[in-house]
């Protein structure tokens, strides 16, 4: 089995050593791998915190995790977006929960810790006699990086990793006309999937799957007409209607003709899927809980007019579908008869590159 996913996927046996992958199927199981992904890759990889009209007025604040580091994002009273690790140097504790809106200050509630929206220590009680020559200039929130990309703020754990526009490597090129638009966020819904995040990512840039795990909730499109490219570590796709003249006018008016009446699936590598039609624009992201267990954060951004509650339908059909497989993988992954037999030459290409981009974030 150690041969065929050598084969398959590109891990020599040494490779997986340096994980902690006793097995090909500890790939998707074992914490030790879990642990190094964590550690090497999503603590300096970009994920979404909030739309951006959820930040548009000074003091707005949202939360996040992240890598398994939680994080704030504040726009500060001159308008700017900062973002931080969500943790009081004084004990540990985390500053600010979910979203909302500040005055001059984060105040930590274990102590009244105060911190500007700056991110400097400016208030600590009792400071002339518990804490006698403190200097409040080495105490400020530890620092991680935002941006924001066509109505979404972004995080990233890390202050000196990639810049946003460098990780999008082009897929913000490929997606600024379609998301040019009057796009607002519509509808988000959380769900937990019982398998590994990369058994997610693998399904939604896999192609072959098309045909038969979507056999009736995708059977509207023309899988054979499928455009795929590799953008850095990233993926854009897009496949039209079979019949695209029958299909109803698509509510994003501003779309060439080219653009309507086709679905798009891309990722922002590692873990941030993006699904494109005429109707909507969604985002979900593979956020690990544990080697069996991911978080999936559903954001849909459509016009103001939009069915939400329709939209969603919609998405979930086809993604449940992922889901139910995904979670029958993880379950093959723990058999001691796992392996990864030979993949299909182009419709599951980009799985072997995800794996090619992963190594070289995780391995040395």
């Amino acid at each position: 089995m150690t041969a065929l996913l050598t084969d398959a996927l590109g891990y020599s046996e040494q490779e997986r050593d340096q994980l902690g992958a006793a097995s090909p199927g500890a790939l998707y199981t074992a914490d030790s791998v879990l642990e190094r992904e964590r550690s090497r890759l999503f603590s300096r990889s970009w994920s979404i915190v909030a739309p951006s009209e959820e930040l548009a007025d000074p003091g707005s604040y949202a939360t996040t995790v992240s890598g398994g580091a939680p994080l704030l994002v504040v726009r500060d009273l001159e308008g700017t977006l900062r973002a931080f690790h969500n943790v009081c140097r004084h004990r540990g504790i985390t500053l600010l929960e979910g979203s909302g809106s500040l005055g001059r200050y984060m105040t930590c509630p274990y102590h009244q810790w105060s911190y500007s929206l700056e991110g400097e220590l400016a208030r600590v009680p009792q400071q002339d006699d518990q804490f006698p020559g403190l200097a409040p200039c080495g105490l400020g929130l530890h620092r991680a990086q935002v941006d924001e990309w066509r109505g979404l703020v972004l995080v990233n754990p890390a202050a000196e990793s990639l810049a946003l526009r460098d990780a999008l490597a082009g897929l913000d090129a490929r997606l600024d006309h379609f998301l040019s638009g009057p796009l607002r966020e519509v509808a988000k819904v959380e769900y937990e999937a019982a398998c590994n995040w990369k058994l997610l990512v693998e399904n939604h840039i896999d192609v072959y799957h098309l045909w038969y795990l979507h056999a009736r909730s995708l059977a509207g499109y023309e899988h054979r007409s499928f455009a795929w490219e590799s953008l850095g570590d990233n993926w854009w796709s897009t496949e039209p209607l079979k019949d695209p003249a029958s299909a109803e006018g698509g509510a994003f008016a501003w779309l060439d003709e080219h653009e309507r009446h086709r679905i798009g699936a891309h990722l922002l590598f590692p873990n941030l899927m993006l699904v494109t039609t005429d109707q909507y624009f969604a985002t979900y992201d593979a956020n690990p809980l544990s080697p069996g267990r991911t978080r999936l954060t559903l954001r849909v951004r459509a016009t103001g007019n939009a069915d939400a509650a329709g939209l969603v339908r919609s998405i979930s059909a086809f993604m449940s579908e992922d889901v139910q497989a995904c979670e029958r993988l993880q379950i093959g992954a723990g058999s001691p008869h796992f392996g990864v037999g030979p993949t299909a030459r182009s419709h599951e290409e980009p799985i072997r590159r995800f794996h090619r981009s992963l190594r070289h974030w995780v391995l040395p």
